[in-house]
């Protein structure tokens, strides 16, 4: 099958990503092939993109991990799917050489699941990366208890939204961090219990301020570096710290007294689902049941079409959105 798809010559900035007609192979043992509708965007493609993963591209490469769409074909020994299902990738470490931004791709099928109902496909292509790494963390690695303070830094990125929703369905206090205001009316719709904006605020008096003076019990960060220290200083004791991105790539001081002071567990988080089926079905089953009950909805930040995907991944580096952005292909099913 020839399909048209964004493909990487070189490494660097967004202009790098030029559409093509590549093949798609047909499905091997194990494997579905998927007519995209829709494919969304993440922070790690980006780094993909630049070079600056552990994974490297090998030139030319495809790019993207998050989509939805149609089950076109299936390979030998599938059963779980059928041609015309409606499904969506979940979301791996290595894998932005499946080709989420394009028209069609191949993916094992292990690594699909049927689209809920409920939710269109810009919404499906929004849903499985973020809202599975919130639960890794929130409700896998260091689980949210009712009543609990959860810290949620850069709460306008795609996944803030899924992280505050599942703080809030786990019956926990939401606590969202932004830079600026102006992004604090569309961080709301994800219903956090409060808004702390930095520019404006003292992140640290406020935080005593909603919680007591106790402190969080987990923070949720992507940025790491420097800050590191100062959200230790707001970490209630035995609270812990994930950190599950490097957005701020200098150098992390550890804040040894306040660790030990408090008794403070730093946890790094890293979405290998390859080794965890366990806990890859256990997250489906949250996230489909959260989203049948209403609780959970990806935030769609901005909408673009396949032609405008240089546009789309400049939006991404900018920064400036609040919750996803989607690229729709056109396919219709």
């Amino acid at each position: 099958m020839r399909v048209k798809a964004a493909v990487l010559h070189e490494l660097g900035g967004p202009e790098v990503l030029k559409l093509a007609t590549v093949d798609v192979p047909n499905p091997g043992p194990g494997e579905i092939r998927i007519l995209i509708s829709a494919f969304g965007l993440n922070r790690s493609e980006a780094l993909f993109r630049e070079g600056r993963l552990q994974l490297k591209p090998v030139l030319p490469s495809r790019i993207g991990y998050e989509a939805a769409g149609i089950v076109e074909s299936v390979g030998p020994g599938v059963t779980e799917f059928a041609v015309g299902d409606s499904v969506a990738t979940l979301p791996r470490m290595q894998t932005n050489v499946c080709g989420a931004y394009g028209e069609a791709m191949t993916v094992p099928a292990r690594f699909a699941v049927k689209s809920p109902a409920g939710l269109d496909r810009v919404e499906c292509a929004a849903l499985w990366s973020g809202y599975m790494t919130a639960y890794a963390g929130l409700v896998d690695l260091a689980p949210v208890q009712r009543g609990d303070f959860v810290l949620i830094t850069a709460a306008s990125s795609s996944l803030g939204p899924a992280a505050i929703q599942i703080v809030r369905l786990l019956g926990a206090h939401a606590i969202a961090v932004t830079r600026r205001r102006e992004k604090a009316a569309a961080i709301a719709r994800s219903g956090p219990a409060d808004i702390i904006v930095t520019d404006e605020e003292n992140l640290g008096d406020r935080v005593r301020q909603i919680t007591d003076g106790r402190g969080v019990s987990l923070v949720f960060d992507p940025v790491g570096g420097p800050t590191v220290s100062t959200l230790a200083e707001m970490t209630a004791p035995y609270g812990t710290i994930i950190i599950y991105g490097s957005l701020d790539a200098s150098p992390a001081e550890l804040p040894v007294r306040a660790l030990i002071g408090r008794n403070i567990a730093i946890r790094g988080l890293g979405l290998y689902l390859e080794d965890k089926p366990d806990r890859l079905r256990r997250g489906v089953a949250f996230i489909q049941e959260g989203v049948a009950n209403g609780l959970l909805r990806p935030l769609i930040a901005e909408r673009y079409k396949l032609d405008q995907i240089v546009e789309a991944a400049k939006s991404m580096d900018a920064m400036n959105h609040v919750g996803k952005i989607v690229v729709e292909t056109g396919v219709k099913p």
